[in-house]
């Protein structure tokens, strides 16, 4: 334990810039508090799988705990403090966790705790650099952030931002007049840090970078426990999650090989998403690896997580649970679920899968299913609470079914691609040893789900988002059943053959993870990508303007800037990596933008037809009308608008409008 503090420490210095990063790390412990006597009663105090447990229940029950006070209007710090507090008195005052805990996992002994700060080491490694470089400021104070940080990191900010503004329900930051439709949960704990806590950690970046850290290290230790779970040998599951981490996708090597066919300088693996390679030159799915769970997902990698606690309980007890048991399962699930209703709702189905295929070989089989369906109930609470926040509308009309799609291109060589390293070996360990399968039964059951998910159902307006989900899915799944084939092979005579295989799936699969963490951190590369830069760079003129917007407007005032010339679908790459510019930099609501990261809707066409006519027209005055009509308090105004826009010219000299703010070429206009 004394080790994971001091590594997990240190990554956390170096991320959050020092004292400041330490400090969001022991408030994030503390935050998860409320969660331990869960962990606890799971799995006992002395076993670090309690403690895992405890800290990603605790963690929801933090998010929710932040959200009470928000909802009944009461959003100040003594509120935060009193309702945390509140749910910290009623889980260790409920959960008996002084009793032998109600699931046995396989002992841990010194090899286990030498394999998971292996695979600890190897998180942090994964994960830190990449966090370590976002937002990185260069001499004369131009700030870096590197493609794939600028879809995802960039959205979570400005989510996070509109967080701590503390609305109920939080509003649209690219849509203001419309409450914001999007699982929010896990952002909760930054928004509220950043927003209230001390002053060191007032800058919502900071946060989330620490936040998502260690939120990687609960989801590798919870992928270590529910494979340890099901094998109970300390080095077959390090091995097995370590060649999930570092090695599951083949494309880098495909990469790497194409080009030395085609005689290509290797510095141009740079400008390549080498975790796309399969949607690159077979037109099929994209499957990302763990890696980018850590760095770009951490939403999904906590809701992964506590989907791992139950199916973890169900591994080592099959369908023999107490009450109790089944209880505490539902709350886990029920925390997935707020956590990410999609992802919360597949691994009920697995764990439900999973515990029925064992009742079904057990005495009174219907008793025990029957049972068993009371963890629905918190499940059932979760998905009706995510209704009720707004989370979830408008996401059932895009689903679609059928195979066909990316799905349908080369499916067999994009699995194996995709997949490969670890695929043929977890193939390998549902044969070997098939009288100890029961054990492996969750995990065999989350990965059917995952692949009938990720073939035959899509989201119409983003055909990636399922497939990227159930893909990782999988991979946290996975290490169960390689972690099979290694232990059947190391008893094996052969053992020696077996463990050269294993070198080679890893030299097979690594070089995907190594020129993948080397882009994450690249923020040298200037050039254009595939309809955006791989790397944004934000000028010093935008960011003191963007400063003065964060720290001189209302938080609530809608401060706009024109978003068609900044769409990435429209930008040709030049400047479309800006498109959340206000909301993510500025931290402020704009009436009409086009995100790419929530599901467009024709009135993010129609607010921002009415936008690009202010900026475009020539009549001050019509200008002055649509900016009033949609409520907006300022307008932003770089030298992209300018040439773009000629008539941009008049906010300089007009009554209707005021400069609030200059730097350079760029304004911040004050409508009148």
């Amino acid at each position: 334990m004394a080790v994971a503090v001091i590594l997990i420490s240190g990554a956390a210095w170096v991320v959050g810039n020092g004292a400041a990063g330490l400090l969001y790390f022991l408030i994030y412990l503390v935050s998860t508090v409320p969660g331990l006597p869960i962990g606890f009663t799971l799995f006992g105090v002395r076993h670090p799988a309690g403690w895992i447990a405890g800290f990603l229940v605790g963690y929801a029950l933090a998010a929710f705990a932040m959200w009470v006070p928000i909802a009944i209007g009461v959003a100040s710090t003594p509120g935060f403090l009193l309702s945390w507090a509140i749910a910290a008195i009623i889980t260790w005052t409920v959960c008996p966790w002084r009793r032998q805990p109600v699931v046995a996992l396989p002992d841990w002994n010194e090899q286990t705790s030498a394999g998971a700060v292996i695979v600890l080491v190897l998180t942090l490694a994964i994960a830190t650099p990449p966090f370590a470089r976002v937002g990185e400021a260069d001499s004369v104070g131009n700030q870096s952030y590197r493609a794939y940080f600028t879809a995802d990191f960039i959205w979570h900010t400005a989510l996070t931002s509109e967080l701590s503004k503390f609305s109920s329900p939080p509003r649209n930051p690219y849509l203001a007049s419309e409450p914001l439709h999007y699982y929010w949960t896990y952002f909760l704990v930054p928004a509220t840090v950043s927003a209230q806590g001390p002053e060191l950690l007032r800058d919502v970046q900071r946060c989330l970078k620490v936040n998502a850290l260690l939120t990687g290290v609960l989801l590798m230790g919870a992928v270590f426990i529910a494979a340890y779970a099901a094998v109970g040998r300390a080095w077959p599951v390090t091995i097995a999650v370590s060649l999930t981490l570092l090695a599951a996708s083949a494309e880098g090597t495909y990469e790497l090989l194409r080009f030395w066919s085609r005689g290509q300088p290797l510095v141009e693996l740079r400008d390549v998403n080498i975790d796309a390679i399969t949607s690159w030159h077979f037109r099929g799915l994209r499957l990302d690896g763990l890696p980018r769970c850590l760095w770009y997902v951490p939403q999904h990698s906590m809701a992964y997580a506590l989907g791992l606690v139950a199916l973890s309980v169900v591994a080592a007890i099959g369908s023999s649970g107490t009450i109790l048991t089944i209880a505490l399962c539902g709350v886990t699930l029920a925390a997935s679920t707020i956590m990410n209703p999609f992802v919360g709702g597949l691994f009920a189905a697995a764990w439900g899968i999973a515990v029925a295929i064992d009742a079904l070989r057990q005495p009174e089989a219907l008793t025990r299913i029957a049972r068993h369906a009371l963890a629905a109930l918190p499940v059932a609470g979760a998905v009706l609470w995510c209704v009720a926040a707004h989370m979830v509308e408008q996401a059932g009309d895009t689903l679609a079914f059928g195979f066909w799609g990316p799905a349908a291109y080369s499916p067999v060589v994009v699995l194996l691609l995709s997949l490969g390293p670890v695929l043929i070996p977890a193939a390998i360990g549902v044969v070997l040893r098939p009288g100890s399968l029961r054990s492996a039964v969750p995990a065999l059951a989350l990965i059917g789900v995952s692949l009938v998910v990720m073939y035959l159902v899509r989201l119409r307006v983003d055909v990636a988002w399922v497939p990227f989900r159930a893909g990782q899915m999988l991979l946290v799944a996975i290490p169960a059943l390689v972690a099979r084939t290694i232990a059947a092979l190391a008893d094996s005579a052969r053992r020696w053959a077996a463990a050269a295989v294993i070198v080679g799936l890893f030299i097979v699969g690594i070089p995907t993870t190594i020129i993948d963490a080397f882009n994450a951190q690249d923020v040298e590369d200037q050039d254009v990508g595939p309809g955006f830069h791989w790397t944004l760079v934000l000028h010093g003129d935008e960011e003191r303007a963007l400063q003065w917007i964060r720290t001189a407007t209302p938080k609530t005032a809608l401060v706009q800037m024109e978003p068609s010339v900044r769409d990435r679908e429209l930008s040709a790459g030049h400047w479309g990596e800006r498109w959340s510019l206000i909301p993510t930099f500025g931290e402020r609501r704009m009436a009409a933008g086009l995100p790419i990261s929530l599901i467009r809707v024709p009135e993010y066409e129609e607010k921002s037809a009415l936008v690009k006519r202010i900026y475009e027209t020539a009549d001050a005055h019509e200008a002055w009308t649509i900016a009033r009509r949609l409520r907006i308090g300022y307008l932003y105004v770089d030298p992209l608008d300018r040439t773009t826009y000629p008539g941009a010219s008049k906010f300089d000299a007009s009554q209707y409008f005021s400069v609030a703010f200059a730097s350079g070429d760029v304004r911040v206009f004050a409508v009148r």
